[in-house]
């Protein structure tokens, strides 16, 4: 989990000595050579409070899974969202052949990871429509192959997927989803993650109209990439909830200018596309 240059050990050595007593948080650091990303999680007189808090939030997010997707994941396997747990699975999706950073070094409260480029929502802002509509196609597809290699995300937004030199890179597996539901079920909150990302991206660099043409683009993309029935069946099961809610508070829910409102409106509207084909 290290990299066989000398110089890369020392500098990443020494800055981790100059920098023990920093505060938690993500920080874009250069090692000879070698650029990286150092992840901090709390120090130890934090531990129990942080602790609290997760287990408070996973027991919320599991009751909220029972309610809106019919399964209840274990808080118990929730909780495994250390560090150690995201090197352990990044270590494991790179040993399987899937683009993940590398993991240059690990301890219980901090990781150094292998930069991999800038993230996707920074690329579709800057970029022209035309484009745009090709990185969904290229998200869509990137996270179809995941699925199809037989694992899930968790954390599928396009945060968290990063481009560099045309080679594109999943980060952020904190989170762990992917081991608390059946694979159908999360890798379809996977797409409605991705889908509700897009939704609610902040820009003013396109309208209501592009943002739904967007969304559309990448659910038709992945199905196209990845027609899994069972899949699918999770997917509808989606949109029907969405679609009871809509029915029920969509004129209310219109006349609210929230972005995480008018995202889910889009998004509502997007998975109809799953009882057009």
């Amino acid at each position: 989990m290290s990299t066989d240059d000398p110089q890369f050990e020392q500098a990443l050595n020494m800055w981790l000595g100059q920098h023990a007593n920093d505060p938690a948080g993500i920080y874009f650091v250069e090692f000879a050579g070698h650029h990286c990303v150092v992840k901090r999680q709390h120090t130890r007189r934090f531990v129990a409070l942080r602790r609290a808090w997760q287990v408070l939030r996973v027991a919320a997010l599991a009751w909220l899974c029972w309610l809106l997707l019919g399964e209840r994941p274990s808080t118990q396997v929730l909780l495994q969202n250390s560090l150690v747990d995201e090197a352990r699975r990044l270590i494991r999706l790179k040993s399987s052949g899937l683009r993940v950073p590398t993991v240059w070094h690990q301890t219980p409260q901090l990781l150094v990871l292998e930069f991999v480029g800038q993230d996707m929502p920074y690329l579709i802002r800057l970029a022209n429509p035309e484009v745009r509509l090709s990185l969904m196609d290229s998200a869509a597809q990137e996270l179809a192959r995941f699925h199809q290699a037989g694992f899930v995300h968790g954390g599928a937004q396009l945060r968290n997927m990063m481009m560099q030199d045309g080679v594109f890179t999943r980060i952020d597996f904190e989170e762990n989803i992917a081991e608390a539901l059946s694979l159908p079920l999360g890798q379809a909150y996977d797409v409605f993650q991705m889908l509700s990302s897009m939704a609610g991206l902040r820009g003013h660099e396109f309208d209501v109209n592009e943002r739904q043409a967007l969304c559309e683009q990448l659910l038709k993309s992945y199905l196209q990439a990845n027609p899994d029935p069972l899949l699918r069946k999770q997917l509808q099961k989606f949109e029907r909830k969405t679609s009871f809610i809509e029915n029920y508070l969509g004129a209310l829910l219109r006349r609210v200018p929230g972005r995480d409102i008018q995202g889910f409106l889009c998004v509502s509207k997007c998975l109809r596309l799953l009882s057009k084909r």
